[in-house]
This record gives C-alpha cells, sequence and structure tokens, in this order.
C-alpha cells in the first residue's frame, strides 16, 4: 500500500522499469515465450497502477467542507 509521495514515484519509477523489460523481451523472445514470461510482469504493473490510484484518489473521501476554499471535485458520472 502506497502511504506517501514519495511511494508513489517510487512505483512510477518501478512501472517503467518493468515497461522497459517488457518492450526489450517482446524484441528478443519469441510470442509464445514472452507471452509465458510477461504475464506476472503485467499483473505487476496493474497492482502497483491501482495502489497508484488509490493513493491519489485517496484525497477525495474528504468532505467537500474540510476542502481548502476554490477547490473543488469532479467525479465521474456512476454507469447506471
Amino acid at each position: 500500500m502506497i502511504r506517501t509521495d514519495d511511494q508513489m514515484l517510487a512505483a512510477q519509477q518501478c512501472i517503467a522499469n518493468l515497461r522497459r523489460i517488457l518492450l526489450q523481451a517482446r524484441k528478443v523472445h519469441s510470442r509464445q515465450d514472452y507471452a509465458r514470461m510477461a504475464e506476472p510482469i503485467l499483473l505487476e504493473v496493474q497492482r502497483r497502477e491501482q495502489e497508484i490510484f488509490e493513493y491519489l484518489s485517496g484525497d477525495m473521501e474528504q468532505p467537500a467542507d474540510r476542502l481548502p476554499r476554490g477547490s473543488f471535485i469532479r467525479r465521474a458520472p456512476v454507469a447506471s
């Protein structure tokens, strides 16, 4: 779980590194080998991206009356 801005930045850097690894692997591995080796890495990228999303959206749970004057939160419409 990400609790600080520094942890969030480190997670972003980790994601960038993993993506670079995947880009290089696509160049040297067969499709079958790449698919096999990429799956756990892609799951890790997805997990870290979710943690970043949760961290960055965490303050959005703050009640509107506690936000600084002049700020607002735009919420995405809920699909029905």
